[in-house]
């Protein structure tokens, strides 16, 4: 089948466009955001926060976008691509000569101040300062005599010589703000506006040393006007990196507000709307279509209703949903033609597999009952809720039919419903519950392959990696 996606490839954001793929109705938030940045002069840095997986890099490709629609120079920096390098100083620069070089001329006054700013850059990376990035900045002095100077002499060992080391950091430093100043302010001459923005994705990932570096280098060498960062991080990711370098007891909180001017909180997805994008961009219906005897085998709206809330229950990231529907497929399609286990038994399955390996097992493996399934549930997020709702009914159905070995009659687990039925004690919530799942049972005109063998489908489809 030619349609077929195992593996969603990177979301387009079209320059001219970039909302026309939006599957989470990030526009709002984007267009709130730019406006702010537009409204900005800088230096500034803002934070994207947001865990893992949950689509910060789209929405800063979407921002990126949006900014430079209205000519913004912008900078995207994948911090952890960028990980193998000793100093993040030297990347950063790279990438901002990629930037530079594509429409400004090699002799303009720009590139050249941009050529010193480089050489500096180059000393700093290649010496120790702690303190020196924090103390104020000292007196101005020639560029090409500083460079020249401070190249040709090496780290003495002893304390004067430090002390003189120490002191060309600090007019280094200076020097590099200065002209790294010069090359914000002639964008206007180049006809651009004075604004850089610099978005850094992906520091959550980075080495920690790298990390708490990178930030730090942001602050102190880059604290220029009209310089704005906007870093997309897990800020409780990054607690527990600067955890490991300055150990546990450090006020981590504390500490990023030193580096950090304001955060942005990424708004929660809309589950059922990724759940929607993910059965049309994985061709689900054609898949089912193509390989089950039954048209009546999925309705795609309860489908994607059953995905998504079980997604949102158990607090799935958007790159877990999309594992999960990977999984889902390559079920489906290791399954004989005509005999495919039901997508919402596979669902079902495949969240508990991910989320709850535990429970999965003893229901799955281990021979357990539908009841502890469900008590399990309950016991998560407004579980109660969601065990009482009709997507609960359904999950409890699907998990009772799952469990039959007969082709006619009701499997032994949904007996217990028909005693709550019969039962003068029971309450009317509990019979109308009771009455919902056996009257659902009777009245299925056709039954789901048994749990061993979407078992074995789900377990086959886990050895892909």
């Amino acid at each position: 089948m030619d349609d077929i996606t195992y593996k969603l490839a990177e979301l387009d954001v079209p320059s001219d466009d970039p909302f026309h793929f939006d599957a989470l109705n990030r526009e709002p938030s984007v267009e709130a955001v730019s406006s702010l940045i537009g409204e900005l002069s800088g230096p500034f840095v803002l934070a994207i926060d947001s865990p893992w997986g949950t689509g910060k890099t789209t929405f800063v490709r979407m921002l990126q976008a949006v900014l430079e629609k209205k000519e913004h120079p912008c900078l995207y920096f994948n911090a952890w691509e960028t990980d193998f390098s000793t100093d993040p100083l030297v990347a950063f620069l790279g990438e901002i000569s990629t930037l530079l070089s594509e429409d400004i001329s090699k002799d303009s006054a720009l590139a050249k101040n941009f050529d010193k700013a480089k050489k500096i850059a180059g000393r700093l990376a290649r010496r120790v300062i702690p303190a020196a990035a924090k103390v104020a900045t000292y007196g101005a002095l020639d560029l090409d005599k500083v460079v020249e100077k401070t190249v040709a002499d090496g780290v003495s060992d002893s304390v004067s010589d430090a002390v003189d080391e120490y002191l060309k950091e600090k007019e280094l430093i200076d020097e590099f703000h200065k002209t790294l100043s010069k090359v914000v302010d002639q964008l206007n001459q180049e006809g651009k506006p004075s604004q850089i923005i610099i978005f850094v994705d992906e520091i959550d990932r980075c080495r920690p040393t790298y990390a708490v570096e990178l930030l730090e280098r942001i602050k102190h060498l880059f604290n220029i006007e009209n310089v704005i960062f906007v870093v997309s991080l897990d800020k409780q990711q990054l607690r527990t990196s600067l955890g490991a370098v300055y150990g546990q007891g450090i006020n981590a909180d504390e500490y990023l507000r030193r580096f950090i001017d304001l955060e942005f909180l990424l708004p929660k997805p809309d589950m059922k709307a990724f759940a929607k994008s993910l059965f049309d961009k994985f061709g689900l219906s054609k898949v089912l279509s193509a390989r089950s005897q039954n048209d009546s085998q999925l309705n795609q709206r309860d489908f994607q209703r059953l995905f998504a809330e079980l997604a949102k229950h158990f607090g799935l990231s958007l790159r877990a949903m999309e594992h999960c529907f990977t999984r889902i497929l390559v079920a489906i399609l290791t399954s004989e033609k005509g005999d495919i286990p039901s997508p919402y038994l596979l669902t079902i399955l495949t969240i508990l597999r991910t989320n709850a390996l535990d429970v999965y097992r003893r229901f799955a493996l281990e021979g357990g009952n539908v009841k502890g399934v469900m008590e399990y549930v309950k016991s998560n997020n407004e579980g109660a809720q969601l065990v009482d709702s009709e997507i609960g009914l359904a999950i409890e159905r699907q998990l009772i039919m799952a469990k039959c070995s007969m082709v006619y009659g009701l499997p032994e687990e949904a007996q217990a419903y028909k005693k709550i039925i019969d039962d003068t004690s029971s309450t009317k919530t509990e019979k109308e519950r009771a009455g919902y799942i056996i009257n659902s049972l009777e009245n299925l005109s056709y039954l789901t392959p048994p749990l061993d063998y979407a078992v074995s489908q789900l377990e086959l489809a886990a050895q892909f990696k």
